[in-house]
């Protein structure tokens, strides 16, 4: 194959995958895992939860704007999480016309827990790969990741790719 066929290829193989992982991991597995937390998330709010976790405090229409969430929708968003005592929210010092949200402490305790069983279900599914697979799989995903953190980032200058992926057998370290 010359080199240009086997770029078609992959690119090809690469777009593929994101919509599998967003099926799997937002319908099975978030759900699963928010099922079982018994409260009433939905995985756009799962994702407002994890944003702030990452972020801290902020206004919804930067909330909306990251994860393209329409205005009336985040309000509504918004507005369940302040009744379950998963968001606050609270005037901002600068304007206090405008109101900003944060995680509760019982948010941070709902997104760990979340994690945790999300985790677990992912790494239920990767078990039957064997140990030779989930090295290359892993040895693949951190040059993926290399990638898109030298040549992705968002409109802000920031990288689009936070969370780093932990090396196999090991914490997650700097590749150099």
């Amino acid at each position: 194959m010359k080199r240009k066929d086997i770029l078609e290829a992959v690119s090809m193989d690469l777009l593929s995958i994101p919509p599998l992982v967003f099926r799997a991991v937002r319908s099975r597995i978030t759900r699963s895992a928010l099922s079982k937390l018994e409260m009433d998330i939905t995985p756009h709010q799962m994702e407002i939860i994890r944003l702030l976790s990452e972020e801290g405090t902020m206004h919804p229409s930067k909330i909306g704007e990251r994860l393209e969430i329409a205005r009336a929708q985040m309000t509504k968003l918004v507005d369940q999480l302040v009744k379950l005592k998963i968001v606050e929210r609270s005037a901002d010092p600068v304007d206090r016309r405008t109101l900003n949200i944060t995680l509760s402490a019982e948010g941070k305790l709902i997104l760990e827990e979340h994690k945790q069983k999300v985790t677990a279900a992912v790494q239920e599914i990767m078990s039957s790969l064997t140990d030779k697979e989930l090295e290359s799989l892993s040895q693949s995903l951190r040059n993926l990741r290399d990638l898109l953190l030298k040549n992705t980032s968002d409109n802000s200058g920031e990288v689009a790719v936070r969370r780093p992926l932990p090396e196999a057998g090991g914490p997650a370290r700097p590749q150099k």
